[in-house]
C-alpha cells in the first residue's frame, strides 16, 4: 500500500488484489498433481485429528485405571473386599467402555476430511490416475 496514491477521493474506493495467494479452486478444477497434493494434505489432517483424539482417550483411560487400582488396593488393605467394592469397580469399567465408545465416533471435522478424500479418490479414478 505504500505506492498507493489516493489523490483527492470523495467517495468509496474498492481495491482488487489479484494475487494468487488467496485463490481457491473447486476440487473438480484442480489438475491431477494438485489433487494428489491435496489428498496428502487431507490425510495428514485426518491423521493429526485421530492422534489428538486417541491421546485424550488414552490419558483418560489411564487415569481411570489408576484410580481403580488405588481404590482396589485401598479396599484390600482395609480388608473390606465386598459387594460394594465390586460394584464400584464395575462402574469404573463401564465408564471406561463408554469413553471408548464415544472416542470411536467421528467428529464433524473428520467426516468433512473423509468426504473430501472420497471426492478426490473419485475424481482421480474418473481421470484414470487410479
Amino acid at each position: 500500500m505504500r505506492d498507493f496514491n489516493s489523490g483527492d477521493i470523495h467517495g468509496d474506493i474498492t481495491i482488487n488484489d489479484n494475487s494468487k495467494n488467496n485463490e481457491y479452486k473447486l476440487l473438480i478444477h484442480c489438475n491431477n498433481e494438485e489433487l494428489l497434493h491435496e489428498e496428502l494434505h487431507r490425510k495428514q489432517l485426518l491423521r493429526n485429528e485421530r492422534s489428538r483424539k486417541n491421546g485424550i482417550t488414552w490419558k483418560f483411560l489411564a487415569f481411570s485405571a489408576f484410580l481403580l487400582l488405588v481404590a482396589g488396593g485401598w479396599f484390600y488393605i482395609q480388608g473390606a473386599m465386598n459387594t460394594v467394592t465390586l460394584l464400584v469397580g464395575a462402574a469404573g469399567v463401564m465408564t471406561g467402555m463408554a469413553t471408548l465408545q464415544q472416542a470411536d465416533k467421528k467428529t464433524s471435522f473428520e467426516q468433512r476430511q473423509i468426504a473430501t478424500l472420497n471426492e478426490i479418490h473419485t475424481l482421480l479414478r474418473e481421470r484414470g490416475v487410479r
